[in-house]
């Protein structure tokens, strides 16, 4: 067996980190209940609380709430390995690889990037200014070296280990928002990571989001998913725009959400009403948009070809996700839609016209075999289309 079982459940390899599966729970819970010093101190004294000692300490040095975050953090990997000391682990290069990859994947989930060379060294010196005193008031051991100078003044009382965690999540919670470079809202599915300038949304996001995963995962026939979602808010376009590119695909003025790096990518409700096409977006239609992004997780889960597919897989989304579309005649051939999906007039509205048609007159199960057999598909486009356009246009509900 090569994971070990966290607190919250998950089964995590630290030779190979899976950053979704890293936890602040976790760290702040086995941190609280690890000795410092492999418990060859005086009384117990754990490493959470060391780490809280730390971060102070590096706020009051004046170098900010990422520093005093990464100081929070920097022996979080002893969340998933065993401490080993110092004499044995500069003989063991196979395990100061794995700590040290295990440690970056840490900061890059909760930093955004790991740490600059300046950043490391005044983590560094923090943690061996705090040693000199872990020394002696744990092991009433004085170094020949000059007493550091601290900023602040911090205790080595005994506190139960719930309090440690319960301090050290509060401190986590409150220099995360205080680095300004994002929050974190956290649920057993999804991670949503938002700029303070979108908090008031989180509560509609994640409610609506909540509120219909199941019934579309049940759509799709998934019993789980194969990871937890990311769920990424950009307040620039012009970084949107950059992700769009990096991800090897062309970026367009209408474009405002996309799956294309297994996360959900949305701009914000502000940026989103700066694109014509989206002036008039409202807070609901703003948080179906991302359960629109979200059936399409759900799809490329059970079948990720969409070669000639792009209409069906936002018929479904369109429908799926409960947006509401102006109607539309269908005036288009089938290989227009199949290979000029983007380059119709209203594509999404067509689309949304072609799937109301499907889900109030196909049985489930065309669809699903649809869904899971696009060739099938692909053959019967031509049918559909001219069914679809046989009838009366939808209404808006």
């Amino acid at each position: 067996m090569s994971s070990i079982t966290t607190y919250t459940g998950k089964h995590f390899d630290p030779a190979c980190p899976d950053r979704d599966k890293i936890d602040i729970r976790d760290i702040a819970h086995a941190l609280s209940l690890t000795c410092r010093g492999n418990g060859q101190v005086k009384t117990f004294f754990s490493v959470g609380q060391h780490c809280i000692h730390c971060a102070l300490e590096a706020e009051a040095r004046g170098y900010g709430s990422r520093l005093a975050l990464a100081c929070l953090l920097h022996d979080a990997s002893e969340c998933y390995l065993s401490d080993v000391p110092k004499p044995i682990k500069e003989n063991m290069p196979q395990y100061r690889d794995v700590e040290e990859r295990l440690l970056e994947q840490i900061y890059c989930k909760y930093l955004g990037e790991g740490l600059t060379d300046e950043e490391e060294q005044r983590v560094k010196r923090i943690d061996k200014d705090m040693l000199y005193y872990d020394l002696l008031y744990l092991l009433n051991e004085k170094t020949e070296e000059n007493a550091p100078v601290m900023a602040t003044d911090f205790s080595y009382e005994v506190l139960p280990f719930e309090q440690v965690e319960r301090r050290y999540l509060e401190l986590y919670a409150r220099l995360r928002e205080a680095t300004g470079e994002g929050c974190v809202f956290s649920t057993d599915y999804f991670e949503l990571y938002y700029n303070r300038v979108c908090e008031e949304l989180v509560g509609e996001i994640t409610g609506t989001l909540q509120g219909n995963m199941q019934r579309i995962m049940e759509f799709f026939q998934l019993k789980k998913l194969e990871r937890k979602i990311h769920v990424v808010i950009y307040v620039d376009t012009e970084a949107y725009a950059a992700h769009v590119k990096e991800c090897g695909q062309d970026y367009y003025e209408w474009m405002i959400a996309d799956t294309f790096d297994g996360r959900i990518n949305v701009l914000s409700l502000k940026e989103c009403r700066r694109c014509a096409s989206h002036a008039g977006m409202d807070r609901e239609e703003y948080a179906r948009l991302i359960v629109h992004e979200f059936v399409h997780i759900c799809q490329q889960q059970v079948e990720p070809d969409c070669d000639g597919c792009i209409w069906f897989w936002e018929a479904l989304a369109t429908n799926l996700a409960g947006q509401v579309m102006t109607p539309v005649e269908i005036r288009c051939s089938r290989e227009d839609l199949m290979d000029h999906y983007h380059s119709l007039p209203a594509p999404y509205a067509i689309s949304y016209r072609l799937g109301k048609y499907m889900l109030e007159h196909l049985p489930y199960e065309q669809i699903y075999g649809y869904i899971r057999n696009p060739r099938m598909l692909r053959e019967d486009t031509g049918t559909l289309l001219e069914q679809a356009g046989q009838s009366a246009p939808a209404r808006p509900e």
